[in-house]
Order: structure tokens, then sequence, then C-alpha cells
């Protein structure tokens, strides 16, 4: 990798570009401008949310320091890229998976893997961990009164 591609201005025009797409994306659809019973929009806060980011990305940009390359970047290689785009791609697999086969049943699958890539061990902590979180997490969301895709299974609070 070339010295701007780690660089704090490049790392803010890469903020930029995703945000500014993510606001886009969430300018054109509907739901952001539905009002709720109080008169806010229901989008006013994530689109406060992403405008400010966006702010912070460009400020990136322009900083004095935009030049210097952050210490923990400055051995990164093109395969630890190519790790940190499939971890992406793998969350974007998980999330689709859950909505159609459930929280409970994806989730431990997808903590296990992702807890093994990060180096837990032994495989039997890892296991029983990713099967005690999701269980651990749908019992307090169902207290609280939030519902967790279901998927495939019937409800069980």
């Amino acid at each position: 990798m070339s010295k701007f591609y780690r660089s704090n201005q490049a790392i803010g025009v890469y903020l930029c570009i995703g945000l500014g797409l993510l606001l886009a994306y969430m300018l054109s659809t509907s739901w952001v401008f539905r009002e709720t019973r109080d008169g806010f929009l229901l989008g006013f806060f994530p689109l406060l949310g992403v405008a400010g980011m966006l702010l912070c990305s460009f400020a990136l940009i322009v900083d004095p320091l935009r030049r210097e390359i952050p210490e923990d970047l400055g051995d990164i290689s093109w395969t630890e890229t190519g790790q940190a785009i499939a971890m992406l791609i793998g969350i974007g697999v998980y999330f689709a998976a859950m909505r159609e086969i459930g929280f409970l049943l994806t989730t431990p699958v997808f903590l296990f893997v992702y807890m093994f890539w990060f180096g837990l061990r032994p495989l039997k902590r890892t296991a029983l961990l990713a099967l005690a979180i999701p269980v651990g997490i749908y019992v307090l969301f169902s207290v609280i009164g939030v519902r967790l895709p279901n998927g495939i299974l019937p409800a069980f609070f």
C-alpha cells in the first residue's frame, strides 16, 4: 500500500464516501420522513448522527495532521485489508441469515466463527460462550419487550 492510503486524510476520504452513501440512502427512504406521535421525524436522530460523523470525517481531510500515518496502519498489508473486508461481508451474511433463519440459530454460529477467528481458545470455552451469549441476549430482550427475529423457530416468550 502506498503511504496516502494509510494517512489520516485517506481515512477521512473513506469515511466521507461511506457516510455520504449512507446519508443518500437514508434520504431516499420514506421512513426517515415519517412523523412520530410527538411531532419528530423518525429519521431525525439517525440523520443528525450521520451528519455529525460526516462533519468529523471531513475534518480529518483538512486537519493539519492529515498527512500523518497512524502508528497501527504503518505496516498493514493488503491481506489484512482483505480480512477486514471479509469480516464485514460476514456480518452482512449474518444479518441476512438472521432475518430468515432466526436470531437463536444464526448467532451462535456467527459468534463461534468470529471468536475462533479472533483467537479465543480453547474451543470448549468458545462454544460455550457462543451458546450462552445469544440465549442471554434473547431472554434480556424478551423481558424488556423487544422481539428478535425468530425465523423458523416459534417465539419462546
